[in-house]
């Protein structure tokens, strides 16, 4: 299963973040779980992996795999 197109705002929203080193306030749910999770997250790469984007980072100390399909306060765009 693939997901739908992400809107291009939102990869280069998440680029950017992770050139300036910008830490997000992101609200995510497990893919297998629906666990929903709330926290600071560092990014440091957008990727593609199993037919998703992915997004690499840290949280509050910890290593995340976050899909970007399941954020569910995706950034917007900087004006």
């Amino acid at each position: 299963m693939t997901e739908p197109a992400l809107p291009k705002h939102v990869i280069e929203r998440l680029e950017i973040a992770i050139l300036t080193g910008e830490t997000l306030q992101l609200n995510w749910a497990e893919p297998d779980s629906s666990q929903a999770w709330w926290g600071k997250v560092t990014p440091r790469e957008v990727r593609e992996a199993d037919g998703y984007h992915w997004l690499d980072g840290e949280c509050e100390g910890r290593d995340v795999r976050i899909r970007l399909d399941l954020i569910r306060n995706l950034p917007t765009p900087v004006k």
